[in-house]
């Protein structure tokens, strides 16, 4: 039914409700990265968070996904989509504000409070984001949405790079003046602030199909994904890909922020130069996946993206130049395979079921790296005084986290090779073509550059 009304909806009209999804995604993107990431960590840390909570800080929201299992109930509960992203998200966003409000105060407490508010709000998001998905699919034509979402991801990973920046400048200014809690309140508040923009704007983008019939909860009926053979084998592969990521993921930023000594502006400049990575290469991204399916994009991306905890090994708080490379190359790889990673579970999912199939994989994909996170934490806390030397290089407890994680990283990406889609094209076929383009767009770059050949009347 979605299909044909797309069918039938003018192409202005389309642009229009394509527009306002993006510019939702920008400000929900901000709200994101504001009370995410390395502003989180540092948060935790100012709270006198250890490894462990760490751990647990990274493995909430992935702890949150179990809850998704209700997405097809409770959007029948609301009587829609529409209704139930916009109550749902709406609560786990603006529940933020209670963390200005304790940070201005003394009561005791206030790590695990910040905890508990990020566990309800990933919750809130976490039950909306199949019900969303489920939504723009049936908005987005199918032919032109891996090139859709690359443009869209384009803008987002601008809106961060602004949010980082501007982020890390606050919380450096109150840092400077001994006021940290205040930094943090600041840009929290901005946060919520952004959310509420976000949830104005996508209440005035339609639904589709916008009544929901309600459904009984029941067990068999989630069971069902599990049924199908090609759907376990995606989700065996994902599962294992968030262990070997979950492992090291949450220690990068207070590796950083301790380690090597960065301050939240030098974090922001970072992030800033991945997202920069990310914004130039998502067309081209969601071109080549729209050509030669998401299948290859992603192998290819996660065997480069194994790498990336061996290049950790190197960075020292004196010698910190070679993360400018890192964030170009991981900002070039993630790019490829979060689009690739997005488009694969709505493809290989039937249309009728897509937000049962959608939530089980957020599920059990998210158990592993939930239980990934939480194991780093213990492991990290347990070996937090290991220090040895190899060939020069300092080894601490956090080095020893990013070789296992590189390591399950490249056996994970191995695994991927079983996995198959109707209408994908062979990695081979994909880099040829990737190399003759980078070897044109190089020549043409040459050939604007390069100075015309001497004619023999010239003097």
């Amino acid at each position: 039914m979605a299909d044909k009304q797309n069918d039938i909806l003018p192409r202005n009209t389309i642009k229009r409700y394509l527009n306002a999804i993006t510019w939702e995604g920008a400000f929900a993107n901000l709200f994101i990265t504001l009370t995410g990431g390395a502003f989180a960590t540092g948060l935790a840390l100012m709270l006198g968070a250890g490894d462990f909570e760490i751990g647990l800080l990274a493995a909430i929201p992935f702890l949150s996904q179990i809850f998704q299992l209700l997405s097809t109930y409770i959007s029948g509960f609301f009587g829609g989509r529409k209704s139930a992203v916009l109550a749902l998200s709406g609560f786990g966003r603006q529940i933020w504000w209670l963390v200005p409000l304790f940070l201005m105060t003394h009561i005791g407490g206030q790590l695990e409070l910040f905890l508990i508010i990020v566990f309800l709000s990933n919750i809130g998001v976490m039950i909306a984001t199949p019900i969303w998905i489920d939504w723009m699919a049936d908005l987005v034509p199918e032919g032109i949405r891996a090139r859709y979402f690359g443009v869209r991801s384009a803008v987002l990973a601008l809106v961060t790079v602004v949010a980082v920046l501007l982020g890390g400048y606050i919380v450096d200014l109150a840092r400077a003046q001994k006021h940290e809690n205040i930094g943090f309140a600041v840009i929290i508040a901005i946060s919520c602030l952004s959310a509420a923009i976000a949830l104005t704007i996508l209440n005035r983008i339609p639904d589709p199909a916008p009544l929901v019939r309600r459904v009984r909860f029941s067990l068999l009926h989630l069971k069902e994904p599990l049924k199908n053979r090609s759907f376990r084998r995606l989700l065996m592969i994902f599962f294992a890909w968030n262990i070997s990521v979950g492992f090291s993921a949450p220690f990068f930023a207070p590796h950083m922020l301790t380690n090597l000594r960065m301050s939240f502006t030098l974090v922001s400049v970072y992030t800033a130069v991945f997202s920069i990575a990310a914004i130039l290469l998502n067309k081209p991204w969601g071109t080549i996946i729209d050509r030669f399916g998401s299948r290859p994009v992603m192998t290819s991306c996660a065997f480069g993206i194994g790498i990336i905890p061996f290049i950790w090994l190197f960075p020292r708080y004196d010698f910190r130049w070679i993360l400018l490379f890192e964030a170009i190359y991981s900002g070039a790889l993630w790019t490829g395979f979060n689009l690739a990673a997005f488009n694969i579970p709505i493809s290989n999912s039937p249309k009728k079921e897509r937000t049962d199939y959608l939530a089980m994989f957020s599920v059990i994909t998210g158990l592993g790296f939930f239980m990934a996170s939480l194991l780093g934490g213990i492991f990290a806390e347990s070996i937090q005084h290991c220090r040895f030397e190899i060939a020069g290089i300092s080894i601490i407890n956090y080095h020893i986290i990013f070789v296992i994680s590189g390591m399950l990283r490249l056996f994970t990406a191995g695994l991927s090779l079983t996995f198959h889609e109707p209408k994908e094209k062979s990695i081979p076929i994909m880099m040829q073509f990737m190399g003759y383009n980078i070897l044109k767009k190089l020549s043409t770059g040459w050939q604007f550059i390069h100075f015309p050949e001497k004619r023999k009347d010239d003097k």
